[in-house]
């Protein structure tokens, strides 16, 4: 409403005022407002009127905590996901992702609590039985591994850790031919994966498969040149399969390259063998 000047030249105030009431002083429009503040306080921030903190809903810790996460800032994703749990006790959501931070930080004994939780929050949660399983074959608890391994790669087939975790689980429990199938599955999901590739030929030369051990270390490779692991691989299985002159070749170069690295210093005793 516009202001209208009265007939002693004072203005009204700018809101309508039923016509049966008479409009309040100033000093009473004063104390009006500072109650109204006073009360939006309150209810913006219990803690000052009640001691009680009104709380942020689960969602919102969990999007900053997967922001923190994501940037490898470990300690304040986990900071964020406890706070979520506060704010909802039975989120499976943030029971799982505290249980995979836990699992990463090599804090194994908690990610198995948190992560039994979580899968009982959402048997069919695949991520959190194959994050458990890692976290279990970490403890040497090899069966329960891979059982939990097992339910994951069941729940989901299209998922590369999962196999991953189920050949750990199978190594523990000295089942290689399990454990080849299983890193061959994760292999043919994402054949772009040289650590993969890695480890399913360190197994195949395990069980006493050199050519095929080659192969995979030569996938490896191709794949990440610079895969020291795999090329240390290559030199052993070369030597294995009885290809001395393939193996010196290749351990030459390696030990122009790496000079002080303990592990190809000991190829050179193997190959003097």
């Amino acid at each position: 409403m516009t202001d209208k000047s009265s007939a002693s030249g004072r203005k009204r105030p700018d809101f309508a005022i039923a016509k049966s009431e008479r409009a309040p002083r100033r000093e009473t429009l004063a104390l009006l407002i500072v109650g109204i503040i006073a009360l939006s306080g309150c209810v913006f921030s219990l803690t000052a009127c009640t001691g009680l903190k009104i709380r942020r809903p689960a969602n919102s810790y969990l999007i900053q905590g997967n922001e923190f996460f994501k940037r490898g800032e470990y300690d304040k994703a986990e900071k964020e996901y406890r706070e979520a749990l506060l704010s909802d006790a039975k989120n499976p959501t943030a029971m799982n992702n505290l249980g995979v931070i836990l699992n990463e930080q090599g804090r194994y004994d908690e990610a198995i609590t948190v992560l039994r939780e979580a899968t009982a929050l959402d048997p069919k949660n695949s991520i959190a039985h194959y994050v458990l399983s890692e976290a279990l074959a970490k403890k040497s608890r090899f069966d329960e591994a891979f059982q939990e391994a097992r339910t994951a790669t069941a729940m989901d087939s299209s998922e590369p850790r999962a196999f991953c975790a189920l050949a750990e689980a199978a190594l523990g429990k000295g089942d290689l031919n399990t454990a080849i199938e299983a890193y061959k599955s994760a292999c043919q999901i994402d054949s772009t994966n040289d650590v993969t590739h890695h480890k399913l030929a360190l197994v195949l030369g395990l069980a006493g498969r050199p050519e095929d051990q080659i192969k995979e270390e030569e996938e490896a490779l191709e794949i990440e040149p610079e895969n020291l692991d795999a090329r240390i691989g290559l030199v052993q299985a070369l030597n294995a399969a009885g290809k001395k002159a393939d193996a010196l070749s290749e351990f030459t170069s390696l030990e122009k390259e790496h000079p002080d690295n303990q592990e190809v210093a000991a190829l050179k005793k193997l190959l003097n063998k």
